[in-house]
């Protein structure tokens, strides 16, 4: 039998529940004390308590990996690895990172010995030493790649004219490689951030119990805040700061539910209503053929509309661009306008499919545009087009022209810089790369009419023609990420190995300059080249939610739904009969369901800005505003 503590000893565990070990905690403590600078107060808890952060040589190898010394962090990756197979993938992770090091430095001798001598025998894919291979070949520190008697190591076999340091034929760059391709010369601060990532990545590999993960104790609160929001089905704030002396709470107040404008600016039926990513604008395009625009007051008001158009062809479409300086307005003739928001000004028309069709040519009718993130580039599909546009040029603009997935195209999403969404008439969700063509289709239940992908691209709702609204979570990655790569992808990429340009592209397309990258942070490798594995290979097969509104019953319009509110937590979507259904993102749970519109709810739109804010776009020729009622009573 244990012996009972009689108090003379701490206990071993902390809390109540008993369910923290106390060594661990005060490690835990230590460790964000010194993330704090409290490095004194840290010695004299391990003083106080008997109890240090982490042994000498998980510290040696953390100051290792910080400071660029990847021999040194070699040397000691057998003592901190959980187990003797995790040290093989660690060490192929750090000898990527010297390498990468080397060559933006410009030591490219170095750097190729790296490759020959410590890369190649751990038996590492060869696409992935491809990859490396041309990052050295495109390094702008070295015209010519270096000779075997520069680097002081022998050529291997086959290594003639044309052919990489083993032997192989030396593979173009993968443009998934993204910012690495070019090898830029980093700041220390640059160096830092990516040795940083680089340590997190390693610390699956390495044993807890010896290297703490980095800010554990501020992550384990993050989860805790985290859990109380998502058990909270009604929050719905950007706020990013939450109290930790009480637990979270929020109610039905805190949504969109109380009307408020209705705009009857248009004259016919309302058919589409967006809000600028910077929430301070609204537009709207009708079936009169007039698009709309406002400015967006901080109390939620749509004031000022200024019109854009008036033209005999109905206007069912618009987007605002990632700066929320531009707007674009699709209509059934085929035409895509942009205009400059700020103005009102018309700067440009975009055919598509080749050449304006009239009013009742369906297959004119222009029926997605989506911008890239890189602000300058945007998509526009017809039924049986799919067109990518340089939005500055003014003789055209056409990048390329894109073969569908589907036989009959209904919608088109841009997800980051590389990926599109497509459905159609086959009851098929397709995800196409353009870098390098890749497609894959998913099943859904019914016929899609229309898609509305998440601010954050991890959420897609496909609208069904039974009245079903479903909820899609994407995997990470698919949406080629972060805006700092996302600004790197040229404006004029090369489609060719991908969604193969249908006769040709506009000759437009060879004067387009692309725009000078920020130098992002190094050693961020994409996922061929590290373990994230292929976001393709990891497309769900089923939705994640289900929504209906009403009763089961085809539908004759296409309803288009919408992602928003804090966190992007709901969605929200109009029916055919007049209301208009919030549910929770989360468990799917109906939130509200709003009377206002007296016939179909064409498109609802959620302010990014203002999470208190809602429109609505209906046959009843109107738009109309829903503010959250906590918002109202302040």
């Amino acid at each position: 039998m244990a012996p009972l503590n009689n108090g003379s000893l701490p206990p071993s565990a902390v809390g109540h529940r008993g369910f923290i070990d106390r060594v661990e905690y005060v490690r835990l403590l230590e460790q964000a004390l010194r993330a704090l600078g409290y490095e004194g107060v840290a010695r004299q808890l391990e003083g106080e308590s008997g109890v240090t952060q982490q042994p000498a040589e998980a510290s040696a190898f953390r100051a290792a990996v910080l400071q660029g010394d990847y021999d040194a962090a070699l040397q000691l990756l057998p003592a901190v690895a959980a187990d003797p197979s995790a040290v093989g993938s660690s060490r192929v992770l750090l000898l990527k990172a010297k390498y990468v090091e080397l060559v933006q430095r410009g030591a490219t001798g170095e750097a190729l010995q790296v490759l020959r001598q410590e890369l190649q025998p751990l038996a590492v894919q060869q696409q992935v030493l491809h990859s490396l291979a041309a990052l050295l070949l495109r390094s702008p520190h070295a015209s010519a790649p270096p000779s075997p008697a520069a680097s002081g190591a022998a050529a291997s076999p086959g290594g003639g004219n044309g052919s990489n340091c083993w032997g192989g034929a030396v593979a173009a760059p993968s443009p998934s490689l993204g910012p690495l391709a070019a090898a830029p010369a980093v700041s220390e601060e640059q160096l830092a951030e990516g040795r940083a990532a680089l340590l997190e990545q390693l610390q699956g590999s390495l044993h807890d119990s010896l290297l703490i993960p980095e800010r554990r104790l501020e992550e384990l609160v993050e989860q805790a805040l985290l859990s109380q929001l998502d058990r909270c089905p009604f929050s719905n704030s950007l706020s990013q700061r939450l109290s930790l002396f009480s637990d979270y709470q929020a109610g039905p107040d805190q949504l969109p539910s109380l009307p408020g404008q209705v705009l009857r600016d248009h004259s016919s039926e309302v058919w589409a209503v967006a809000f600028s990513p910077d929430g301070q604008w609204a537009a709207s395009a009708s079936k009169d053929g007039s698009a709309l625009l406002w400015a967006v007051t901080a109390s939620g008001r749509l004031e000022g509309a200024s019109p854009l158009q008036r033209q005999a062809t109905a206007c069912q479409l618009v987007a605002f661009s990632p700066s929320s300086q531009m707007l674009l307005v699709a209509s059934l003739d085929a035409t895509v306008r942009l205009y400059d928001v700020g103005s009102a000004r018309l700067l440009r028309i975009f055919t598509v499919g080749g050449q304006r069709t009239s009013q009742s040519a369906a297959a004119g009718a222009v029926t997605a545009i989506s911008w890239f993130p890189d602000g300058a580039r945007f998509l526009a599909a017809t039924h049986k087009a799919i067109e990518v546009f340089d939005s500055r040029h003014g003789g055209g603009g056409l990048l390329h022209r894109l073969r569908s997935p589907h036989a009959f195209t209904y919608d088109v999403a841009v997800a980051g810089s590389d990926c599109l969404i497509t459905v159609g008439q086959d009851r098929k969700i397709g995800f196409t790369r353009l870098s390098d063509g890749r497609t894959h289709l998913i099943s859904e239940w019914g016929t899609v009419t229309s898609i509305a992908l998440s601010r954050c691209g991890r959420l897609l709702a496909t609208n069904l023609t039974d009245s079903q609204v479903h909820l899609w979570q994407l995997p990470p990655g698919l949406a080629a990420a972060d805006d700092a790569h996302a600004a790197a992808a040229p404006h004029s990429a090369d489609y060719s190995n991908g969604m193969a340009a249908m006769n040709g592209s506009s000759s437009a397309a060879g004067s387009v300059s692309a725009a000078s990258p920020p130098s992002p942070p190094p050693l961020h490798l994409p996922p061929q080249l590290g373990q994230g594995g292929d976001p393709f290979d990891q497309l769900p097969m089923t939705p994640f939610l289900h929504f209906r509104m009403g009763e089961a019953r085809p539908s004759r319009f296409v309803l288009r739904s919408c992602i928003g509110g804090g966190r992007s937590g709901f969605v929200a979507c109009g029916a055919e009969d007049g209301p208009l259904y919030i549910w929770s993102a989360r468990t799917g749970q109906q939130l509200q369901c709003l009377e206002g519109h007296s016939g179909c709810v064409n498109a609802v739109a959620w302010n990014p800005a203002l999470p208190w804010l809602l429109a609505s776009a209906g046959d009843d020729g109107t738009v109309r505003t829903f503010l959250a009622p906590a918002v109202v009573r302040r």
